[in-house]
């Protein structure tokens, strides 16, 4: 544990999600792999949707849409339609089917593997703070099995800008019923949670024992960690 930054005892947590507790990257890998195959097999008699082309897509519906780039389901949706359009699909088929891909997507991504020990300290946290899930991405914690571990779930839309906008901590401040330095954010991403979550004026701790972000900080957080359990003795839990 290594401190950059003054220290208070907060008022509400926050947390990231993906690659915060639990390692994010095989599920998703194998997701995008998932959804190709069946595009193939199940509608197109053989054609798959590569990952090139898929993000080539969806960059280009970004740029005509941007407020797309807040809401990872809406996104993926649209350009899956765009992709069986282009194969031949009326509008009406193209969007029905492309609802099913984004569901089917959502299920298989959200088989997420959280170990005990992170179960736990969530549990120790929650009997003493607000404990708010942070996500720019659209895992079902239903599916996964363990929202009851949080107070709330916030997630951008086309409405509400993803992190590293202020919006999201700013929200989580708001239900919690304290002033934006009393949240203390927990993630990964060097932008999205260090920097999102300086710039709006809450503390950051950055966890880097799924995902060590090599990019260059551009402002240091509070506190980084390595192991989840470091929680604990943080928060005195």
């Amino acid at each position: 544990m290594i401190f950059y930054r003054d220290w208070h005892r907060p008022a509400v947590i926050t947390v990231d999600l993906d690659d915060t507790l639990y390692d994010n990257t095989d599920i998703i890998k194998y997701a995008e792999y998932y959804i190709r195959e069946k595009i193939g097999n199940d509608y197109l008699n053989g054609i798959l949707l590569s990952e090139k082309l898929y993000k080539t897509l969806k960059s280009q519906i970004a740029g005509k849409c941007p407020q797309l780039i807040n809401d990872v389901s809406l996104l993926r949706f649209f350009t899956y339609k765009e992709f069986l359009m282009q194969k031949g699909m009326m509008s009406s088929e193209a969007a029905n089917i492309a609802v099913d891909l984004v569901n089917d997507f959502i299920r298989v991504r959200s088989h997420i593997n959280v170990s005990r020990e992170t179960l736990d300290v969530l549990q120790r946290i929650k009997g003493h703070y607000p404990l708010i899930g942070l996500s720019n991405g659209n895992a079902n914690f239903d599916l996964a099995g363990y929202t009851g571990y949080f107070t709330d779930i916030l997630y951008p839309n086309v409405n509400v800008t993803a992190k590293p906008h202020y919006s999201l901590f700013y929200q989580a401040a708001w239900l919690a019923g304290c002033e934006i330095s009393g949240v203390c954010h927990i993630g990964d991403d060097a932008v999205t949670d260090i920097y999102g979550s300086i710039s709006a004026g809450a503390m950051s701790v950055m966890q880097t024992q799924f995902r060590n972000d090599s990019r260059r900080l551009s402002v240091l957080p509070n506190v980084v960690i390595n192991d989840i359990s470091e929680l604990i003795q943080l928060l005195e839990c």
